[in-house]
């Protein structure tokens, strides 16, 4: 056991660690590079650093701002909490029932290898020019990756483990999500976060081939204004959300299952 002196002088965890300013130094050098580019070689209306954050007060200050924002993010949060819920459910499913896998698992894993911005004009005519598009393309592209996830996590839990559940009583319903499901948590998470990402671009794409307002559209139409600046402002905002979700993942993660590491 180590004595109070030890645990006295053993140092104490610094924040500013090398992999935290790694990405701080590689970030600077990318946006000087950028900003000498474009002030050297290119046209005024071209985006640069400096200009972007001139645009950020005068962009996030209107309501039409964040009537985008709440409709777009919004509408990924709904589309990817649904797509999870059904992907959970058929994805265990698969996972348990060998002759449900038989029938599903070839068509699903096909449409999962596929690019879903391929579906996007099938999706638009079909539900039409209007935000549910949105909303199916993000159901779609949620549900795929975490029915994926989902059977491959509870095919691949330990015999063992079903085995003794089944000496303790255990029913069909009980070995399911009680044990099967847990075990594939970390499989499970790591799906919703891809249907995140996946969802967010092909919401992005609905609403500039559909015309559907919120953050994509306002990004198509500054750009054709030839007010990039304020585009990249919809753009960075969308950066920023992508990467708080893909941290709260790791963290829920790591809760939900604090035996999983990466």
């Amino acid at each position: 056991m180590a004595t109070y002196s030890s645990r006295i002088a053993a140092p104490r965890a610094v924040w500013l660690t090398r992999e935290r300013v790694a990405p701080l130094i590689a970030g600077g050098i990318i946006v000087t590079i950028w900003e000498i580019a474009v002030r050297a070689n290119l046209p005024d209306f071209v985006a640069t650093p400096t200009g972007v954050i001139r645009a950020i007060p005068s962009t996030m200050s209107t309501a039409s701002f964040w009537l985008d924002v709440i409709q777009t993010l919004g509408s990924i949060i709904e589309g990817v909490a649904i797509g999870s819920l059904a992907g959970i459910l058929i994805g265990v499913a698969m996972g348990r029932v060998r002759e449900l896998n038989w029938f599903l698992s070839v068509y699903i894993r096909a449409l999962y290898a596929l690019p879903l911005i391929a579906l996007v004009p099938l999706v638009i005519i079909w539900v039409g020019y209007q935000p549910a598009a949105r909303m199916a393309i993000v159901v779609i592209s949620t549900f795929l990756p975490v029915a994926v996830t989902t059977a491959d996590g509870t095919r691949a839990i330990s015999k063992e483990y079903l085995d003794v559940g089944k000496m303790f009583g255990a029913r069909m319903h009980n070995l399911w999500f009680g044990i099967a499901l847990p075990s594939a948590m970390p499989h499970i998470v790591a799906g919703i976060e891809l249907g995140f990402a996946r969802g967010i671009t092909n919401a992005i794409a609905v609403e500039v081939l559909a015309s559907v307002p919120g953050m994509g559209m306002s990004v198509f139409t500054k750009s054709n204004e030839l007010n990039e600046n304020a585009s990249l402002v919809y753009v960075m905002c969308l950066a920023i959300f992508a990467v708080g979700v893909r941290a709260l993942m790791i963290r829920f993660r790591h809760w939900l299952a604090p035996w999983y590491r990466d």
